[in-house]
Parts: C-alpha cells; structure tokens; sequence
C-alpha cells in the first residue's frame, strides 16, 4: 500500500498553532496569577478595614464611661490601640500607634488609620506579582466611630432592673422620702463610688469603684426577692418576625438572641408574668454556649477568657433597661416605663437567679419626677460607625 503523507503546508502549520497555544497559556497564566494577588489584597483590605472598626468602635466606647472627663482623648487612643492590637491583617498582628488615633472631644468622635506599609516595614507581600516586580502593597483602612446620644435601643435582654436610690433603711423596697435622681444616686453615678455589694455574691464585703464588675441579679427566681407578686423582673419586649408565638418560648428566645425591635426611654412597655424558671435557664443556657469559656476575672476586674476581640463584642454582653424606682407597681401583666440603658456581662445562674456583673450605664437618660413619672433629661450614649 501507498503511505499518505500530509502536506508540507499543512505540517508548517501545525507548528505554528503550538507556538501560539504556549504564547496564549503563558498570558493566561499570568493574568490567573495576577487575579490570586489581588483576591488576596482585596481580601486584606477588608481585614483592615474590620480591625479600624473595631478599633474606632472601641475607642469611642471611652466617652461611655466618662462623657466629660478631661482624660477621655487619652482613654480613648489606649482602647483604641488595645482593641486593634487583638486583631490581624493576613495572620499578622496590627500595631496602631497614637498618631493613627484622632479623638474629636466636641463631637465625641474617633477616627482610626490602619496601616499596612513599606514605610513602616508591614507592606503585605505578594504571591504572583513579585515576577513583574511587585514585591509587597501598601494596605490602609480607615474608620470613624463616635458616641452619639440615644434614646431607644436594639437586641435589649428582657430582664430590667430598678435604678439605684439611696435606700435609708436598706429595705430593697423605694420608700416615699427616699432620694432617687439619676444623675445623683444612679448606676454609675459618683454617689454608687465604693458602695459595698450586699448581696452576698462576693466575700467580705468587695467595693467597686463607678460599679463597675459589680455583681448584680438581673432576673429574680425566688419570689421573697421581687417588688411586687408575681413579677420576677421579665418585661415583654415587642416580638419580630421569625420569632416563636408562644410566649414563654419567645421569652428564651429573647435571651439567647438579638431582638431587633427599637426600645425608647419613656415609653410603656408590659411585665412578663410569672418565674419562667425553666426557659430562663434554657435561654441562658443557649446565651452563654456563645461565648462558653469567658468568665469575669474579679482581679483583673475584666472578662478572660472570651472567643471575641474585644470581649466587649461577646454575646454575653448585654444591654439591660433601668426603671424609676418610684414607679407605683402592680400586680399583672401592666406596664413599665425604662429610663435608662445598661450593659452587662452575663456570667450564669445562681440557683434560681440571673448573676451579671454590671459595666457601664449608657447615660443619665431619662429623669425622674420623684413620683414614678419621667422628664426628659440628658440622652445616653450609644455607639456607632459613622465612617
């Protein structure tokens, strides 16, 4: 038989069609690597950007615990440098120094710069890009946040506490003639200034200076401690969508999650009635399997422990309403007005009870008119993002 042979054409330009796939190849793969570089910068200017937050976040959080202290701009860059410095931008540590913190002390803002630079030695290195020259990228992300006044709130626990008066007798019970008047003899007031816990938690007779890391029970299970029958400090908070209908089951959902219905001062809300012994540990069960391994630290007089950074952002703190003491209470489901917002960390159950240690409260809010009523006085604070 005759052997068919191709063209010489034809075999040229076979060739040909070689050299251009590995042209084609080489570009493409280049461009692919190119395209892995900047998924990675882009993903580490989002991490940038998440640790300003935070760091802003956290420095503005200063004018919470002292609104008109002449040293809040210099609390306000340590937070601010402290909670940056928990978090990493491509599995490296951040290191904010005072000049990237700015503190506007009339605004009550922060703003925070963090850098990823050459000139500071932190450039993020490439992978691909290195073989065009490009050896590391500048990386920045900026954030503003500030304390702004407030008089409503989200994700509140539906517990609520009685604001502090000076209790004469020490009956736990507001007696006509007692003082009570926010600003003065409230949570985190001065007048609060190394009073000694008396309720047993803590031995002899632990002081805390503003309140802070003060145990307190924020949910009655024993109904000898609560202010009026059948009311065990629960209220109603308004439901949302994908909630349960049923309202014990709501009650521990409210415990364990954020509830994003808007709560204002000065507006009647309803008690919740009964112990709901049983959904109460359920729900705080579920609240503190969250963040499983914090616990307070009374010498550290802060949280360790914690899976978040800050600790700050654990789900176990809270935000609690404080109301007027004189407010005239009944039995049933009737309402109650707050007057202010707390933050707590939730540290568990004692018995039948709800221990939490109290941080910080958000403002003098709303005052009182000595008779159970309410003026509307100073905002508390509430922060915010606003860059």
């Amino acid at each position: 038989m005759k052997r068919l042979t191709l063209p010489q054409a034809m075999r040229d330009d076979r060739g040909s069609v070689m050299v251009v796939v590995a042209l084609a190849m080489t570009a493409l793969l280049s461009v692919v690597a190119l395209a892995v570089d900047i998924g990675m910068l882009f993903s580490a200017r989002g991490e940038a950007q998440r640790v300003a937050d935070a760091a802003a976040l956290a420095g503005a959080g200063a004018f919470l615990e002292c609104s008109d202290c002449s040293w809040t701009a210099d609390v306000a860059v340590d937070h601010a440098i402290e909670y940056g410095g928990y978090n990493t931008v491509r599995d490296e540590g951040v290191v904010i120094l005072p000049e990237d913190v700015e503190v506007d002390m009339a605004t009550h803002r922060v703003t925070v710069v963090v850098r990823r630079t050459a000139d500071r030695g932190s450039a993020v290195a490439t992978w691909f890009a290195r073989v065009f020259g490009v050896e590391e990228v500048d990386v920045a992300a900026r954030a503003t946040a500030e304390a702004a006044p407030a008089g409503a709130a989200i994700c509140l626990k539906p517990f609520t506490l009685p604001d502090a008066w000076d209790d004469e007798d020490e009956d736990g019970a507001y007696d006509p003639g007692e003082t009570y008047d926010p600003p003065e003899t409230g949570y985190g007031s001065d007048w609060r200034d190394n009073q000694p816990s008396k309720n047993g938690i803590d031995p002899n007779g632990t002081t805390y200076d503003d309140d802070f890391g003060r145990p307190l029970l924020v949910k009655e299970g024993d109904a000898d401690g609560t202010l009026v029958s059948s009311w065990y400090f629960p209220w109603d908070i308004p439901q949302i969508d994908g909630q349960p209908h049923v309202g014990a089951d709501r009650y521990r959902w409210n415990i364990a999650n954020c509830n994003t219905s808007v709560v204002q001062l000065g507006q009647a809300y309803m008690f919740e009635n009964g112990g709901m012994q049983g959904p109460t540990r359920q729900g705080i069960e579920d609240l503190i399997a969250k963040d499983k391994n914090a616990e307070w630290d009374v010498d550290a007089d802060s949280v360790v422990g914690s899976a978040y950074r800050p600790w700050k952002a654990s789900p176990r703190v809270v935000k609690i309403p404080l109301f007027d003491p004189t407010q005239e209470l009944k039995p049933g489901k009737k309402p109650i007005v707050f007057n202010n917002f707390t933050d707590f960390f939730i540290e568990g159950m004692q018995g039948k009870d709800v221990v939490g240690r109290f941080l910080y409260a958000s403002g003098i809010g709303v005052g009182s008119t000595g008779v159970g009523g309410v003026e509307q006085g100073a905002s508390p604070l509430y922060v915010h993002l606003v860059e």
